[in-house]
């Protein structure tokens, strides 16, 4: 995907990192200037004018604090994502960027197959060859595992780390905190399974996430002499402006026109709380339903391209697995045919296009996926009463 890539676009914020220039700073001002304000009476409308990208901003090669020969930087991660980043690809050659990163991201999908194939096989007890092509063929035909190998995404490691956190908390505490922060690299995708640990009261890896945000944190603060503070308003600021995605809450407040006012961040809190409050009630239930039913809430509350879709691998693995095992088959067929459907509109096929035909499939996505909430919550909960925690959490 060349320039499009995110790797490409992460790899040009590191670069400005590395010359002492703050990249959001920088990013917030270039959008400010040509779009106005994101908050306040007068803010930008995203229904009006949709942004994707920062270097839609207008800016040229004599914009104050532009790095000479590269554009502005995509410095939509938290500075925490750049203390990791900066040492993984930041010193690479540009030309060699891509092709290591997208060997390195089918290396991280060799090792989610295998993972979710040993759980595979533990859940229904195939054969360990039956269980790596059940567990290959629901992850592989899943399009935003493609689309994150295509784009240069960090979807896989975060859905890989999220996975191995939910899995070893309660045993290793320390590490499943330090699996947790890597995941956080991509805050939208993973920050709700911190609810994991907090439901069943297990401080440990809260606070090692904490500590080591922190500390991550602090090091490309020091490194651009900003104060942390400074550095994270402006980060949130530069966001509220390229909130465009697919499938999400976001799309509803852009919609109504309330995205960065008071009534969307209650819809959010609101949100949380809800979720927080399901899994709370559901506390006795598996780890697997628990993850499953956070990364549809992942994928709810801000927005998101298909990519980060990548969460919703497990729960189709997880329907699949359940069918095979006889387990709540009725349950188990409505969700992985809504995953299908779901599936089918963020396929290239019916996403990309502007036709009538296309845009029927994406609204019969977004109700299949609206749709999956109820199902994974009737699991999570039958697995709850079940009282299955303990054997599995422990």
């Amino acid at each position: 995907m060349g320039g499009w890539s995110d790797a490409s676009r992460q790899w040009e914020v590191c670069q400005y990192v590395r010359a002492r220039i703050n990249p959001y700073e920088l990013a917030d001002r270039i959008l400010r200037d040509t779009f106005g304000p994101a908050t306040g009476p007068d803010r930008l409308l995203l229904r009006e004018k949709r942004i994707y990208s920062i270097s839609s901003a207008q800016w040229d090669e004599s914009t104050p604090g532009l790095l000479p020969g590269h554009p502005p930087p995509e410095a939509t991660y938290p500075p925490s994502t750049l203390a990791v980043l900066l040492p993984l690809i930041g010193f690479l050659p540009q030309t060699a960027l891509l092709p290591i990163y997208t060997s390195v991201n089918l290396l991280f999908l060799s090792v989610l197959l295998l993972f979710l194939a040993q759980w595979t096989r533990a859940s229904t007890g195939l054969s360990a060859s039956g269980a790596w092509l059940l567990a290959s063929a629901v992850c592989l035909c899943w399009p935003p595992l493609v689309f994150a190998v295509q784009n240069g995404q960090a979807g896989i490691p975060v859905l890989l780390c999220a996975l191995a956190f939910a899995r070893l908390f309660p045993r290793r505490p320390v590490l499943a905190g330090v699996l947790l922060m890597l995941a956080l690299v991509k805050p939208s995708m993973a920050l709700l399974f911190a609810f994991i640990p907090l439901v069943h009261w297990r401080w440990r890896p809260l606070w090692t996430v904490f500590f080591l945000g922190v500390a991550l944190t602090l090091l490309p603060c020091l490194w651009l002499r900003e104060w942390p503070w400074i550095v994270l308003a402006q980060w949130m600021d530069l966001c509220r402006y390229v909130l465009q995605g697919a499938f999400s809450l976001q799309e509803v407040f852009n919609a109504l026109a309330i995205e960065n006012t008071v009534w969307s961040t209650l819809a959010i809190l609101l949100l949380w709380g809800g979720v927080l409050a399901w899994c709370v009630w559901c506390r006795r239930a598996r780890w697997e339903w628990l993850f499953a039913f956070l990364a549809l809430a992942n994928l709810a509350w801000t927005y998101h391209e298909r990519h980060d879709f990548v969460l919703l691998a497990f729960p189709c693995l997880l329907f699949a697995a359940d069918i095979v095992a006889a387990r709540h088959r009725i349950l188990s067929w409505i969700g992985l045919i809504l995953c299908i459907l779901l599936g089918t509109a963020l396929s290239d096929f019916f996403y990309v296009p502007d036709a009538p035909w296309a845009r029927l499939v994406r609204w019969s996505g977004r109700g299949a996926l609206l749709a999956l909430w109820p199902v994974v919550m009737a699991r999570l909960r039958q697995s709850a009463l079940a009282g299955d925690a303990p054997s599995s959490v422990a």
